[in-house]
């Protein structure tokens, strides 16, 4: 059975995020970059697990931290899918 990662900004709404194991809700609650150092503890792992990383990117969109994730996850050569296509210019970071 496949493991998926799923990565992207929280602050593009509306959405829904189902899962069998969600992230703590206060992780985002804090600071910004204090919580994505916190967040980086349990992606990266999963990220190490995972198959297929899933990149949710509304128009095209992929944020500073997002783009952080996607390069570890082509450092450790995992196949990458963007929900909606990327600007001609967009770049990974």
């Amino acid at each position: 059975m496949p493991k998926i990662v799923v990565l992207g900004s929280c602050r593009h709404e509306p959405y829904t995020f189902l899962a069998p194991n969600k992230l703590d809700a206060d992780l985002y609650a804090r600071d910004h970059h204090a919580a994505y150092i916190d967040a980086c503890a349990v992606f990266y792992p999963a990220i190490k697990e995972a198959d297929v990383v899933v990149v949710y990117n509304p128009e095209g969109a992929v944020g500073e931290h997002t783009a952080a994730d996607i390069r570890e996850a082509e450092r450790q050569g995992k196949r990458i899918v963007y929900l909606f296509p990327r600007p001609e210019n967009s770049k990974n970071g």
